[in-house]
């Protein structure tokens, strides 16, 4: 994230142009070197020091995911058209891991534990409360090792630790927003916005994987 103190400003947010595919793209084992990043992305190459670390999304404010890469996820046309969910819905992010984003992906939407899934088997999540779907408007927060656990890759014999992040729109009703229980864990969004929760089923759309990988 960028240092100093942060930029408060409301950005048109375009929906990320999808990738058409016939099944879901897995978490890549390589780095294309020649491909463009697909916009919106957050890259240090796509998004630059001056650009703000925070943006608004349907009246709410959610940080920038600075150093995370952002490939589009290809979302329902009609479903994102008659609900206006690059309008009126708020930006959110979703911790996970690589084994669940396949499960995610065909879902269209955040799945909620024990929910069966295409695949025939059920989504499972080793978390308390079985009843919600958890989210952040902070990249920080979702990020957090206990939801959003680091993977480790290799490219060219060089090893990286990684993370999966989905960016999500999130409809802004019956959203109950909850104190962190991580304190300071976002130093731009206050403790008590920094922990979401739903129990609205088809209320969260992934728009966007975003992946943060660090050399070990």
């Amino acid at each position: 994230m960028g240092s100093g103190a942060s930029k408060k400003t409301t950005d048109t947010i375009l929906a990320p142009t999808p990738i058409t595919v016939s099944k879901p793209t897995p978490v890549p084992t390589a780095v294309p070197k020649t491909t463009e990043c697909l916009k919106p992305c957050y890259c240090a190459s796509c998004y630059d020091s001056t650009r703000p670390d925070v943006l608004t999304a349907a009246g709410s404010k959610y940080t920038v995911p600075r150093g995370w890469v952002a490939f589009s996820i290809q979302v329902d046309k009609a479903f994102a058209a008659s609900n206006k969910i690059f309008d009126n819905w708020y930006t959110t992010f979703y911790g996970t891991s690589k084994d669940k984003l396949e499960d995610i992906i065909r879902n269209r939407f955040i799945p909620f534990p024990g929910d069966n899934l295409l695949s025939g088997g059920t989504f499972v999540l080793n978390l308390p409360d079985q009843k919600h779907v958890y989210t952040s408007p902070s990249i920080n927060y979702a990020s957090l090792e206990h939801v959003c656990p680091i993977d480790t890759m290799t490219i060219d014999g060089t090893s990286y630790d990684f993370q999966v992040v989905l960016q999500c729109k999130q409809n802004s009703a019956d959203v109950q927003k909850l104190r962190s229980g991580k304190p300071k864990a976002c130093k731009y969004l206050p403790d008590a916005d920094l922990q979401w929760r739903t129990d609205q089923r088809s209320s969260v759309v992934p728009i966007s994987l975003l992946i943060r990988a660090k050399k070990r």
